[in-house]
């Protein structure tokens, strides 16, 4: 099983483990409910250095991912990032990504854990007639999440050369105080020259930023914040997923699953149909025109708990199935979402197969909170 860098740090400051795609995670220190909580109220960090990096390089870099992503690029300014899809000719999705404009001529991509290997392969088929370069740069990055409403005061006090402060949100810049004083010390620098970038960017629904920082530091740098930043608490896999539920945020694996495209779960927004041609356009809006399903979210009447692949009734008649679910730690309920036949959505009581019983649940509009 794969180990990020802070597998060691994380076995001092006590976490519970759980195979994640592979990879051995904390899946929490404390408690699920205390870290879930503690990031709504505060902040959190969180080790999410499974998840991959990968940058599109050349002159066509822009023109080639117009081609290939859903979302529209062009127009969107040095620094900026959006977020959508790479998906196949059938409209299918194969991963949900941020793209980060670096400048102009290189972007950089934040990538699925279980799918780097993929995207690089699909990235690479696609590059004929393109002058792009497509590097992957997995193994040299490591990634740490810092999220919560108190995240900005905490980050910009301990690193208050990068002006923080003045950094919209969904932009990634350099962060100078961590490549004035450790790039001289690193024995592999970053092939693509940008050593530590920090975005303001999460998966938590508060506000937050994602630190890129070389494999071989990374610790160093995990150490440092929590040691300067006392109330930042170290978060497991466990309140990460428990934060993106009740903001509704999809999960590839959950959602977005194999022969799914992103329309499919109420995401037209991230995708520009308007543009000339990308990859699955055509698949997408017949998908679109279609309507055979809705992506709805859910709240268990009584103090059920509904998990992915659970069976959804409505009069006897199965109609869908639980894509992710949850006890919520801030309402003190089980939520969730789940993917059911369109013309199923307008009954908003939804009976919910757990084990051999079924439980009553009502459809609600997500995010829960």
């Amino acid at each position: 099983m794969k180990t990020t860098p802070l597998y060691e740090t994380h076995k001092i400051n006590g976490a519970k483990f759980t195979n994640f795609n592979g990879w051995d995670m904390p899946l929490w220190f404390s408690s699920l409910e205390n870290e879930h909580l503690h990031v709504r109220k505060d902040s959190g960090i969180f080790d999410v250095s499974h998840m991959g990096e990968i940058e599109i390089e050349g002159k066509d870099s822009l023109a080639f991912l117009e081609k290939t992503f859903t979302n529209k690029v062009s127009g969107l300014k040095n620094g900026y990032a959006k977020y959508g899809f790479f998906c196949n000719n059938d409209g299918y999705v194969i991963d949900d990504v941020i793209v980060y404009n670096l400048d102009g001529y290189r972007f950089f991509l934040c990538v699925n854990a279980g799918n780097i290997d993929s995207v690089e392969k699909w990235l690479l088929h696609n590059t004929n007639d393109f002058d792009v370069k497509v590097k992957n740069l997995s193994n040299f990055y490591g990634q740490v999440a810092i999220q919560g409403p108190n995240s900005i005061k905490y980050l910009s006090t301990l690193y208050p050369n990068s002006n923080l402060n003045d950094m919209p949100k969904y932009t990634i810049k350099i962060l100078e105080d961590l490549d004035n004083t450790l790039t001289a010390n690193l024995k592999s620098p970053c092939p693509n020259g940008n050593n530590f970038l920090i975005a303001r960017t999460g998966y938590t629904g508060e506000d937050g930023f994602e630190l890129f920082v070389p494999n071989e530091i990374l610790s160093t740098v995990y150490e440092h914040i929590l040691t300067n930043c006392a109330n930042i608490i170290p978060c497991g896999l466990g309140s990460r997923d428990t934060l993106r539920i009740e903001m509704g945020f999809p999960l590839h694996g959950n959602e977005l699953i194999e022969g799914t495209t992103p329309s499919d779960y109420n995401l037209d927004r991230f995708i520009d149909i308007d543009r000339e041609e990308f990859i699955g356009k055509d698949a997408i809006i017949n998908k679109i025109e279609k309507n055979e399903f809705s992506f709805i979210g859910f709240k268990m009447i009584d103090n059920s708990i509904a998990r992915s692949g659970y069976e959804i009734y409505q009069d006897e008649k199965l109609i869908g199935n639980v894509t992710s679910g949850t006890f919520s730690p801030l309402l003190k309920k089980g939520i969730g979402m789940a993917l059911v036949d369109s013309n199923f959505s307008s009954n908003k009581n939804l009976q919910i197969k757990i084990r051999k019983n079924f439980k009553d649940a009502k459809m609600v509009n997500y995010p829960f909170i």
